[in-house]
């Protein structure tokens, strides 16, 4: 992995945000070489926007008050001040390539759309998340083509410096109450989205069975395969949706130093969907099996009641854009605990067909997908 930000990418950062880049720190490519995710520190003299704020764009409104008001790891000397952001450009590439060999048009296609849903999401839905689901403040974008720019908050001059690629059973409640926050806020607002046309997909995760043709046809020959379509659909039928975070795995959330709060990232596969997917996922990348198997029902609890918790303070708070009663809450909850199996053996069929070695195929997700296996069985 190369340490040096394309130079392409800092002009276009520069162009966007109309300010010097004074510096910029790799972070990490992009999967199968579709751009890079870096720091970077803006630079610019304090007079650079205009007193009148009808003069000013809706980039430069924004980058305006985080200059006035440093909260974001801004700082300021003088004339001048200097921003911290993540910005995450997306380039891809002229030839396709993928680790495991999963460089097809759709795959592309798909990437491709996940860089927009993750611009719309910062631009019209981030707002609406608060502090019991942290998300990076959103500061710009752009798109030429098929490539975008994302400009966003540092998450790590906020407070949120430490990452992880595991966590303990007791660190996994910071994220779940998260998850539950998230879920909750974002019940049942489909309708309003398509209403304000947001372009978000259709159905969340990375994952699921209708943009996996390809892996679906390379899976071995099973009871997993041939229930795959009654494990989608039982998902997808489910009463009550939400907003999945889409791809919640442990990497993509930004920890305080003693794993009290954190923040999540990466919303490229951001949609509709029953959350519980978003917990089956978390609990598989953040665990070893044996913590897995022994703490999976009270974490599961944890969550369950965090999401009631929070559920119950909209309504408490006359939330007006709340799209769910009172009686609707038990309902919620006690379908996402039926649907937990399948959500598990959803995400295993995925990783049968993408990679059947995978280290995530364990003992725990092979219990849970023999569940929903055994209960498609019964009531076929």
């Amino acid at each position: 992995m190369s340490d040096t930000v394309n130079q392409q990418y800092i002009d276009w950062l520069s162009q966007v945000c109309n300010a010097q880049v004074l510096d910029t720190q790799m972070i990490q490519p992009l999967w199968s070489g579709y751009g890079a995710c870096f720091r970077a520190t803006l630079g610019y003299p304090n007079n650079t926007f205009s007193k009148n704020q009808d003069e000013r764009s809706p980039f430069q409104e924004s980058q305006y008050h985080q200059a006035q008001q440093n909260p974001l790891g801004a700082q300021q000397s003088g004339d001048e001040a200097a921003l911290k952001v993540v910005v995450k450009c997306a380039t891809p590439p002229h030839r396709l390539s993928h680790p495991k060999g999963w460089n097809g048009e759709a795959s592309h296609n798909r990437k491709c759309q996940s860089f927009k849903v993750e611009n719309c999401f910062y631009n019209d839905v981030q707002v609406q998340t608060d502090a019991s689901c942290r998300t990076a403040k959103y500061l710009g974008h752009s798109q030429q083509g098929e490539a975008s720019l994302l400009v966003m908050e540092d998450l790590a001059h906020s407070g949120y410096s430490r990452t992880a690629s595991s966590l303990t059973a007791e660190q996994c409640i910071t994220v779940l109450k998260w998850l539950a926050n998230f879920h909750a806020r974002f019940v049942n607002v489909r309708d309003e989205f398509d209403s304000q046309s947001l372009q978000l997909w259709p159905e969340g995760t990375y994952w699921h069975l209708a943009t996996r043709e390809d892996e679906f046809n390379a899976m071995s020959d099973g009871l997993l395969k041939q229930h795959a379509v009654d494990i989608s659909t039982t998902l997808g039928n489910a009463h009550y949706h939400t907003l999945v975070h889409g791809d919640a795995k442990v990497a993509n959330f930004c920890f305080t130093e003693d794993f009290s709060d954190c923040a999540a990232v990466d919303f490229q596969y951001v949609g509709y969907g029953a959350g519980i997917k978003d917990v089956a996922y978390f609990l598989g990348s953040a665990l070893s099996t044996q913590t897995h198997m022994k703490h999976r029902d009270a974490l599961l609890n944890t969550y369950f009641q965090a999401l009631e918790d929070a559920l119950h303070t909209r309504l408490a708070n006359n939330d007006s854009s709340a799209c769910f009663k009172r009686a609707d809450i038990a309902l919620i909850i006690a379908e996402w605990k039926y649907l937990y199996p399948f959500a598990c053996a959803d995400f295993y069929r995925f990783l049968a067909g993408w990679s059947p070695k995978h280290w995530k195929i364990d003992e725990e997700l092979q219990y849970q997908t023999d569940i929903a296996l055994s209960i498609l069985e019964r009531t076929a």
